[in-house]
């Protein structure tokens, strides 16, 4: 496997894309950002990590088996271990090549969300302070990457980025969760009025709409996401992250709780199920 190349080099016709790919990886061997074995820039065992048992995250402060919070969160995996570092490569070491184990496990969990044929993809957004140091629009990506493999599967999915922020934000390291909230609260608008997304036909069932995120830690960005939707008249159908950051303590926001017995044949996913819109 060869590793994507920057933003600026992408342009370039794709076989000298592919030729300067081989040549990086000759001159500095690729090595898997799990647990640095060389050749593979995710090995099978690390990528596995990401394709275990969906998890519904719980967000929000009422958050128990019986009562989720305001807005249903799916997770491709628990953060920690190795799909930390895989995350934290990614997103702080600009190691661009995993996007496409990322997306493809985003989009994995993106069909566990129940989206109907289909769906828009609202990434949360990232200041521009964060991506002029990373150089790249993280989560907006791994949205690009789980739209390719879901149009592949006969969804029909747009990427729209209809969140902004609006103002700067603290860092969100090391605060609990009503720090959290009140850091983040008011912190998104809409880009752009809703009608932006282009909606079929009167008469067709609208795309329902997923916000996107690399991780959810006590919910937080998610609900701050969602109610700047609302607010544009948008109703978020839930939120899906790669992963979920597991609870510090008993009762705490960000109850995870396993998929699996929820998503067996014959039963939706609560909180899943509702009309579209």
């Amino acid at each position: 496997m060869t590793r994507l190349l920057p933003p600026a080099l992408s342009r370039v016709s794709p076989t000298l894309a592919r030729g300067l790919s081989i040549l990086a990886d000759l001159v500095v061997p690729q090595s898997c950002a799990g647990c640095g074995c060389r050749g593979v820039s995710a090995c099978p065992a690390c990528v596995a990590q990401l394709h275990g048992p969906v998890i519904l995250a719980a967000v929000g402060s009422l958050a128990t088996p019986r009562r989720r919070g305001p807005l249903p969160c799916l997770a491709a995996a628990r953060y920690g271990g190795q799909v930390r570092t895989l995350l934290v490569a990614y997103k702080e070491r600009r190691r661009m090549d995993l996007a496409r184990p990322l997306g493809t496990a985003l989009a994995r969990v993106i069909v566990h969300a129940r989206p109907g044929p289909a769906v828009v993809l609202v990434p949360v957004p990232s200041s521009a302070a964060a991506r002029r140091r990373r150089g790249f629009d993280h989560v907006r990506m791994l949205c690009a990457v789980a739209a390719t493999v879901l149009r592949g599967r006969g969804y029909r999915v747009q990427v729209v980025p209809l969140l902004r922020p609006v103002r700067r934000l603290a860092d969100q390291a090391g605060l609990g969760v009503r720090a959290r909230a009140e850091n983040l609260a008011g912190a998104f608008a809409l880009r752009a009025p809703a009608r932006a997304v282009p909606w079929p036909a009167a008469g067709s069932a609208r795309p329902r709409v997923l916000i996107i995120d690399d991780v959810v830690t006590t919910g937080a960005t998610v609900r701050e996401a969602a109610r700047a939707l609302r607010e544009g008249a948008l109703r978020p159908h839930a939120a899906v992250v790669v992963a979920a950051t597991p609870s510090r303590r008993s009762g705490a926001a960000t109850l995870v709780r396993r998929a699996e017995m929820a998503t067996r044949p014959g039963g939706g996913l609560p909180g899943l199920d509702g009309p579209s819109g």
